[in-house]
């Protein structure tokens, strides 16, 4: 009887654990899980993108590079409009919603990623609306070590927005991996102000300056093997367990294959 409890406290405290170990999403402001497949867990890609080309035979420590090369070369100003263009059958909103409940900005005018800065390589931006206010061409190697996240916004745009959106193209793997967090704002002005990092639709330029970290193909082995999707499991309130002197154990996050694969004509 004894041991049928503590493996119902076990399996308890492992779904409980977030799962956000290569993965992620933001959570300030607050997102929401499109359905009841997402009720629980939406931080995994939104879909997939097929397009090596863009890095040719580029060394994987410097994809980023060449994806914003592509970029410039390709007239692509921003991550959100190479989603529009190349992977039109990816939801605008990824595994979020749309129209989700109302949030507040943050206070201290910066978005809250649970996981970026060890994760991906790749480039990530914000929107609110129809103007971009933060943008970086490799956010995980810009934010490397800082867990959680945070990427600051020009809350004078957002303040007066209906909708905040995240972009992330993660370029650890091919098919490159999209993600998207979309969370509708309820209008409330922050009391402070974030870094101004705005910038219109017609005129997105592009972060100039490279960050200095240098990536380790080996830390995303795990990946390599063609993660396409983390199937959410809908989780059970968990008990606390009570606190003891031995350290906490870590259980490693699965993940699961088959989300959309997408390759251009």
């Amino acid at each position: 009887m004894l041991k049928k409890i503590a493996l119902v406290i076990t399996l308890l405290q492992a779904t409980s654990i977030p799962q956000a170990d290569g993965h992620g999403n933001i959570f300030d402001p607050k997102p929401e899980g499109e359905g009841e497949a997402y009720r629980w867990y939406f931080g995994g890609p939104a879909g997939m993108i097929d397009m090596p080309e863009m890095v040719g035979k580029t060394p994987y420590g410097e994809y980023y590079q060449a994806v914003d090369d592509w970029f410039t070369k390709n007239n692509v100003d921003s991550v959100k409009a190479y989603f529009t263009k190349y992977a039109s059958d990816i939801p605008e909103c990824g595994n979020t919603k749309k129209n989700g409940t109302p949030q507040p900005l943050p206070t201290d005018g910066f978005v809250k990623h649970d996981s970026l800065g060890n994760s991906h390589p790749g480039p990530c931006e914000i929107w609110c609306d129809d103007t971009r206010v933060f943008h970086n061409t490799n956010c995980a190697g810009e934010y490397a070590g800082q867990v959680p996240t945070s990427l600051p916004i020009d809350l004078d745009t957002c303040k007066s927005s209906s909708q905040l959106v995240f972009y992330w193209l993660a370029l650890h793997v091919q098919p490159w991996q999209a993600y998207i967090n979309c969370v509708t704002l309820d209008g409330s002005a922050a009391a402070g102000k974030g870094k101004s990092n705005s910038t219109s639709t017609s005129s997105a330029s592009k972060t100039t300056t490279a960050p200095t970290y240098t990536f380790d193909e080996t830390l995303d082995d795990d990946s390599v093997g063609g993660e396409a999707d983390d199937k959410p499991t809908e989780a059970p309130a968990a008990t606390p367990a009570p606190e003891t002197k031995a350290p906490p154990a870590t259980t490693a996050p699965t993940t699961s294959s088959s989300k959309c694969l997408r390759r251009r004509p």
